[in-house]
Parts: C-alpha cells; structure tokens; sequence
C-alpha cells in the first residue's frame, strides 16, 4: 500500500490486486522503528501514526529469575529518537486510507497466481484465470510465504524457521507496560514478550515451535504466570487459544530482487525471524526507495538497479544479523541460553557495543561496519527527492501493478 501510494503520487496509473474480497489486517501488534516511521511521515501519516500508537524508549529483557539480558535506550543515538507499538490493524487502517485517496485502483478478490513477461512488460494472471496488463513494473509484495517467488525464481531459498509465535493483543488499562519493549526468557525455549500499542492496550507474545499452532490455555496460563508473574493481568486477559494468532517466518534469499519487470519488496524478498522486529520498516524502507529510484531514473532497469543497490546493504545485514541471533532466544541450545544470559547484558552497558545493538534495534545500521546517523532531530534521513518537477517529467506515464 505504501508503494502503491507513493508511486501514484508520483503521476504513474497504479493497480493494487488484493487476493481477499476486502482488504483488512493480519497480526496483532508490531515496533516502528525511526526509519519506518520516516517513511510514514513522507506519507502524511506520522502524526496520525503516532497519536494511535505508544511510545517505545527502549527494551527490557529478563530471565525469569530477574537477570538482565537486554537494556537497551534509543537515547544512545539521540534523545529525542524513540519506537512506536502499533496494533497491525492502525497500521493497516492508515496506510489503506492513504491508498483510497490515491489515484491508485484497487481490485479485490484478485489473487495473482502467476506472472508472464512480454518483452520489456509483463501480464499477471489472477485465480480465475483473468488475465490483467500489460505493467511496466509489477511489484511482488505477497510476504515470506510467498506462492509467487518460487515460480518466478527457482533458485531462491526460503527455510521455514522451527519456532514461529503466538500474538494476541490484551487491555492494560492502567498502563503498567507503558514506554518499553518488555520481554522474559527462560532458557532458549521459552520467550515471552509485552509490546504497548496505544490506546491502554499491549499485544502480548509467546514463543514455541513452528509444527504447534495453538496451545491448551490451562497449562499455557501456569506457565506464562510462573515465567512472568507481574504479567498476570494480561496472561488473564487472553480469552481463549481462539484469542491468538499464529504466525511463521521464514528465512528468505533471493539471487537478486528484481528480474526483469519484476520485483520483489518486503519479506517476499527478504524475510526474516521476528527477533529483530524489523519486517514492517524494511518493508516500509523498499517502498520509499523504489519510488524514489522509479523517479530518479528514465530507464526503468537502471532505477530497480538503483533501488537494489541503495536497499540492499541494508537488507542483506538485517537478513544476516536475524539469523544469526535468532538461535540464542529460541532454540533448543542450553549453551546458547546461557552465553546470552551471561554476556548480553554486560554488553548492553559497554558504550561500543550498546552503540551498536541500539543502531540494531532502530534500523539504522546498514552493514556489519556502518551506520545512518538520525538528524539533528533525532529522525531517520530518507534519500531525498529529486528536483522539483524531475519525478513527473520522467514518468511518462508508466503503469505498475
């Protein structure tokens, strides 16, 4: 939707295929980071963004018996840089309204099966067998567990992971949770967390194994109570296993992020494990870069190899940096638990590495040895627009789709 906005803005004739009837939210809630946030605020939608979510300062982690295994202060980067909880259906809210008053056209009941290049375009084909097109541009956006990238790209690689998650969002009337990211570890098996989202509600979230899709709530509620028992409210919020939603992740590798007059945005091109809860924002991120490449560039093949180049880095390190991780908080490694219980929090409070795990945490690293500084404002600095009247000279009328 982000892209769609953005390129419609920018005079291209757009069209959104939507595979439900309607189109609506899934998930519970999820962390903006500065640099989702300033991709919002390109959109016109970060003050709205903001009034709906919950101020996020920094991250709290402990194991059960109270150790801490991660502190960590966006105030290491700038006092004013902060992460904002959101319920995944505000996001979605916004982000679909900003659609609606685009020029972009939006078809729903539309799922996209298949993609056949013609020459320099391409046609998709829907579930009914409808063919739509021709598009000088089709972007690919249908998540980690994408049916289109296998088809279109045999070589890419995408593993489920072995542990995926359990998120339902809870009232905390009295705002007991407020201003953090809090999370609770017991081991590499167990991993509870509590993210605000504004509006005196938390999404809650619980780890375990990608082959369980539910839990039996008695033994869930003893568990939780026993692993975090100042988070008894909220454990008693969840109504029932119905109350959940689960989801999966995979580790996604592509050779390349477009083919042709094809590309690949979001976790379709490079999901990862929720660990570093950066899938929004980078999603967020290729949007903004592939308008911003599509109106720099007279060619469309330079301006997707412009946009590979620019989001890349930054990709590829995030990819990386998940996987990498992901093992010392769910696994079944009782080496790796106790290396992050014994270390991490030592490192959170040394001033190289706390620098580092923070820039991890907002976003803003784009490789193993660098970093995007936030502005004088504490925000993240987006690529900035080309000249005034650049964007619309060159378009020309391209469509996308």
């Amino acid at each position: 939707m982000a892209t769609a906005s953005l390129l419609a803005d920018d005079r291209h004739r757009v069209t959104v295929f939507e595979r439900f009837a309607q189109a609506r939210p899934l998930g519970a809630g999820l962390l903006l980071q500065p640099t989702g946030l300033a991709v919002l605020r390109e959109l016109g939608l970060g003050e709205a963004a903001l009034a709906a979510g919950g101020r996020i300062d920094g991250v709290d982690g402990r194991t059960a018996r109270g150790r801490r295994v991660l502190d960590l202060s966006y105030r290491t980067l700038h006092p004013a840089a902060f992460g904002l909880g959101i319920h995944r259906g505000t996001l979605f809210e916004l982000l679909h309204g900003r659609l609606t008053r685009s020029s972009a056209k939006l078809v729903t009941s539309a799922e996209i099966i298949a993609i056949e290049q013609d020459g320099p375009c391409a046609h998709v084909e829907d579930h009914t067998g409808s063919s739509h097109g021709p598009f000088d541009l089709v972007v690919v956006a249908d998540g980690a567990h994408s049916n289109l990238r296998g088809r279109l790209m045999p070589e890419a690689a995408a593993p489920l992971y072995p542990w995926g998650c359990l998120w339902a969002t809870v009232d905390d009337p009295t705002g007991a949770f407020d201003g953090l990211l809090h999370q609770r570890f017991r081991g590499t098996t167990t991993m509870m967390g509590v993210l605000p989202v504004g509006g005196g509600r938390a999404t809650l979230f619980w780890s375990l194994p990608a082959s369980q899709e539910t839990v039996d709530m008695p033994t869930w509620r003893r568990e939780a109570a026993a692993l975090w028992p100042d988070a008894k409210r909220l454990i008693d919020g969840v109504e029932s296993a119905a109350s959940f939603a689960h989801a999966t992740y995979r580790h996604v590798w592509l050779p390349g992020w477009s083919d042709g007059p094809v590309v690949f945005l979001g976790d379709a091109a490079h999901g990862t494990s929720p660990q570093l809860g950066q899938g929004a924002n980078l999603a967020l991120l290729d949007a903004q870069a592939l308008a911003r490449a599509v109106a720099e560039e007279v060619r469309l093949g330079d301006a997707l190899a412009r946009f590979q180049q620019r989001r890349q880095p930054n990709g590829r390190f995030y990819l990386q940096a998940s996987h990498l991780l992901t093992p010392f908080y769910q696994s079944r490694s009782r080496l790796l638990g106790w290396l992050r219980d014994a270390f991490m929090g030592t490192a959170c409070r040394l001033p190289l590495t706390s620098t580092m795990m923070v820039e991890i945490l907002a976003g803003t690293r784009r490789g193993w040895l660098g970093a995007v500084r936030l502005d004088e404002d504490g925000r993240y600095p987006l690529q900035p627009a080309p000249p005034s009247g650049r964007a619309s000279a060159r378009s020309g009328g391209r469509s996308a789709g």
